[in-house]
């Protein structure tokens, strides 16, 4: 607009001198009466007036051209600018209802993410509740399989013997009976001898000898049938201990069956981690320390208290039929501990439970111990996997939780993790189940939104150590697509 309005000023003033030039430049070449190309002065005087305004007008236009740039721009390409400007318009237009347009449907894929995301955490709740209940009835059934064996083994244990005591007494009786039949044998020759003795006299010495013999034979006789007797007697003893051990048998069988089986073989109670490069004593009231902390978990699941004061009992099995005294593990323990002290690595202590152990029982555990190495240094690569970020969210949780459970598992424990042993999936020590949902669910967003296959790795956030654990506390995820 500016340069609009100095333009018209310029040119009204330019038009203005014009016109005064020409009329003077007339006039003189009038008074002068000049004469060119054999014209008449008057009308040459009108040919220099003309040509005289059109080459001011000229160099008034070129002034203007090669001063501003602007009104030059403007001058060449009006016609270009106002015809882009039309078209300009019209795109504008065309952008604005395709953005309003975009917003809609904006504004209805939010809601549908919405719907989707909340579908996805009812699935996810579904299946852990879902998981939950197998996991459940794995254990019960489990439970029950052992207690079943169990009883199994005993009862076949208590019929063999049995078996072989009603063998036994079978032996007896027919040892009893043959006894007997000698007896009746025996009577029936003294019942004949002395008949004999009636009615033959001539005979009396040598029947007299006869009947001291058959008298020597009988009491033989009733040596033999006493000594049956008595062992009839250790028999039916016997028998009678088998009866009462096969009653109790049923009493403890009863027993067993109602109460409840708080820890199997091989369940981690606690672990600890113990500084080699320290005194025996220290390292001995470290130990009692880990000890004392898997009684109290014992004790508050309705383990006995023994006569060492704990709810647990050290043991250690040298072979199948003797195991080595507490204190004698506790000093084994200590001194393998102590030896480590050239390794520069701290010692992982697992407190494990050596036998099944119902309610009302005291705990017998062993100690298992490792070296706690340093397994991943800090912002070291632990697994990497691919995964489509096209899928829908619930897949690609499937697919991070199953990348954790068997690509980082495994990696872990070539590495030389300790797994928990037999870990209960309901108790995570020490861990926030809903901050690991959470770091959980970020990731899944991370893949989501790049929309495409994408290359996911693990890496330690900090120093990873033998003992563990291993969870979104410890680890980070890096997202990048794939190539």
């Amino acid at each position: 607009m500016r340069y609009s309005i100095l333009f018209v000023i310029i040119l009204v003033m330019v038009s203005g001198f014009i016109a005064y030039f020409g009329d003077l430049l007339g006039r003189k070449m009038g008074k002068k009466r000049l004469s060119v190309l054999r014209l008449r002065p008057r009308y040459t005087a009108i040919v220099v007036t003309t040509i005289t305004g059109m080459v001011i007008s000229a160099l008034v236009l070129a002034a203007m051209l090669s001063v501003n740039a602007g009104f030059r721009e403007a001058f060449t390409q009006w016609e270009k600018v106002t015809s882009e400007s039309r078209e300009l318009a019209t795109r504008n237009k065309a952008l604005l209802e395709r953005s309003k347009h975009l917003e809609i449907e904006a504004a209805r894929l939010h809601k549908d993410e919405i719907k989707a995301r909340k579908a996805a955490s009812d699935a996810v709740n579904a299946r852990n509740a879902a998981v939950a209940v197998v996991a459940k009835l794995k254990r019960e059934i489990s439970k029950r399989k052992l207690e079943l064996d169990a009883l199994r083994i005993r009862s076949s244990a208590a019929e063999h013997e049995l078996a072989v005591k009603a063998m036994e007494l079978k032996s007896v009786q027919q040892c009893l009976r043959g006894a007997n039949n000698d007896l009746k044998r025996k009577k029936s020759d003294l019942m004949n001898a002395r008949a004999q003795l009636a009615t033959i006299g001539a005979q009396l010495t040598q029947t007299n000898e006869q009947l001291a013999q058959t008298g020597a034979e009988l009491a033989a006789a009733n040596v033999a049938l006493k000594q049956k007797q008595a062992a009839i007697e250790e028999q039916r003893k016997s028998l009678v201990e088998l009866g009462k051990r096969s009653l109790t048998f049923e009493k403890e069988s009863s027993a067993l069956r109602s109460r409840e089986l708080i820890f199997r073989q091989d369940d981690e109670l606690c672990r600890g981690v113990i500084s080699p490069r320290q005194s025996l004593f220290a390292i001995k009231g470290d130990l009692f320390s880990i000890l004392d902390t898997a009684s109290t978990k014992a004790e508050n699941e309705g383990a006995k208290i023994g006569e060492n004061q704990r709810a647990v009992h050290v043991i250690y099995l040298i072979d199948s039929k003797s195991y080595a005294g507490e204190r004698e593990c506790i000093e084994m323990a200590m001194n393998t501990i102590a030896s480590s002290r050239l390794q520069d690595s701290d010692t992982l202590v697992q407190v494990v439970c050596a036998n099944n152990t119902v309610a009302g029982e005291q705990v017998q555990v062993e100690l298992r111990l490792y070296l706690n190495n340093l397994v991943y240094p800090k912002d070291k690569l632990i697994a990497r996997a691919k995964i489509d970020g096209r899928k829908s969210e619930g897949r690609i949780l499937l697919s991070v939780i199953n990348f954790l459970q068997t690509d980082v598992s495994q990696a872990a424990l070539r590495a030389g993790i300790i797994p928990v042993s037999n870990p209960d999936p309901r108790v995570t020590a020490g861990v926030d189940p809903a901050a690991q949902v959470e770091g959980l669910m970020e990731v899944v967003d991370r893949i989501k939104t790049m929309n495409s296959t994408v290359k996911l790795d693990a890496f330690a956030s900090s120093d990873i150590f033998a003992t563990g654990p291993m969870n979104m506390d410890n680890m980070r995820f890096n997202v990048t697509k794939a190539e």
